[in-house]
């Protein structure tokens, strides 16, 4: 299963995209309560990952859950609308955000640890702004991101008119309402 929410266009000016990528690693990483949940001690998916894609046009949140028994599909949309609804009204805690920010900064940094690995990072940002400082820009982003600007994010693009589901069943209507 698939859920595919309408995301911003890349900007290393505005917060929105670093906000993102900070939500769905807190909300969908292997260190999440939801991945330990679902994953872990429930056994109901395989595989949970959420992410966006930094492009030069809007794109798509998209959330993957691999499953262990289709009829699991309801209550696993069930479970991730209410952990986004929860950070909608509550937000994050300050410890895991501090954390998530830290990691996605210096995980980066640890993945350009040569020639190769380098140029087509630093090619991205090129591509995408025509800038190389674009890619300083954006680690800098992650730094100031907010618990407001998390509850900004999920209340402004993680809402149901802007979402699409995509599965792969044998269902006409896929086991997802």
């Amino acid at each position: 299963m698939s859920l595919n929410y309408k995301a911003p266009a890349y900007n290393d000016k505005q917060i929105d995209l670093a906000a993102i990528d900070v939500l769905n690693t807190i909300i969908f990483s292997q260190n999440s309560e939801l991945y330990k949940k679902l994953v872990i001690d429930e056994q109901k998916l395989r595989f949970l990952g959420g992410g966006a894609m930094d492009t030069h046009d809007p794109y798509l949140i998209s959330i993957q859950a691999s499953f262990i028994d289709q009829k699991d599909f309801q209550y696993v949309r069930d479970q991730i609308t209410l952990t986004i609804e929860n950070v909608k009204k509550n937000g994050v805690d300050e410890k895991i955000l501090e954390e998530t920010r830290s990691n996605l900064k210096y995980s980066y940094a640890m993945s350009i640890d040569n020639p190769n690995a380098i140029a087509n990072s630093l090619s991205h940002y090129i591509y995408l702004t025509g800038d190389p400082e674009s890619l300083n820009k954006t680690y800098a982003l992650y730094d100031k991101v907010t618990v407001e600007d998390i509850k900004m994010v999920a209340n402004k693009y993680y809402v149901d008119n802007a979402l699409t589901i995509a599965t792969i069943s044998a269902d006409e209507n896929g086991g997802v309402e």
